[in-house]
């Protein structure tokens, strides 16, 4: 089961976006998301640019800029848009910059008491991105976009779609199953009723 959310938005019901049998890897999951909002952009890009060379430059330093490259330079041309790798003294650069890319774990559970654990897994990404003129160093166009994707997994997959030696931005912790937020405070409340009782029991001892 997987959804994609686009700016907010469903966009995307049950089905999977990666062709592969099996639960997606996290990082096909957040390449996913990246998709998704590499394909808003290039949509929103200005149509008087689309005849044009454009090349494309990474800014800021986040260890995913290099995948949101090469899927934003494939989402261009799908888009229309011819592309080059390196700028050149002359044409418009589009400079995009990735503010969030990353994958969570954002609930686990049971299927009843002894049944299947299940992960739910949110992949997300934020990018802007703006249009530079080189000849006059002017901004033509400036824009960003956002997508999520999530989907649920068997825990027992998770050592296969957890690969080794992975970005940080790749990496995610198991939250708490459900179950453990009512036991806690039910023990703690054993507990307390425990003194409660042993304090009396003490009192009437002493009587």
């Amino acid at each position: 089961m997987l959804r994609v959310w686009l700016g907010g938005a469903v966009i995307a019901g049950f089905g999977t976006l990666s062709a592969q049998e099996g639960p997606v890897t996290n990082f096909d999951l957040v390449r996913d998301a990246a998709r998704s909002a590499c394909r808003d952009l290039s949509g929103k890009l200005p149509e008087s640019q689309r005849g044009s060379m454009l090349a494309v430059h990474s800014v800021g330093s986040h260890d995913g800029s290099f995948m949101v490259e090469n899927t934003l330079t494939a989402e261009l041309a799908v888009a229309g848009f011819q592309v080059r790798a390196l700028p050149d003294s002359t044409g418009p650069v589009l400079e995009f910059e990735v503010v969030d890319l990353g994958i969570t774990y954002t609930r686990s559970w049971r299927h009843a008491w002894l049944g299947e654990k299940r992960v739910a897994r949110e992949a997300r990404a934020r990018i802007f991105a703006r249009l530079l003129d080189q000849d006059t160093g002017g901004i033509l166009w400036g824009e960003q976009a956002e997508a999520k994707v999530v989907d649920e997994i068997a825990q027992e997959d998770l050592p296969s779609v957890e690969e080794k030696g992975s970005s940080d931005y790749l990496k995610a912790t198991l939250p708490p199953q459900g179950w453990n937020k009512l036991v806690e405070p039910v023990v703690v409340t054993g507990i307390v009723v425990g003194l409660i009782v042993l304090f009396f029991a003490n009192q009437d001892t002493s009587n």
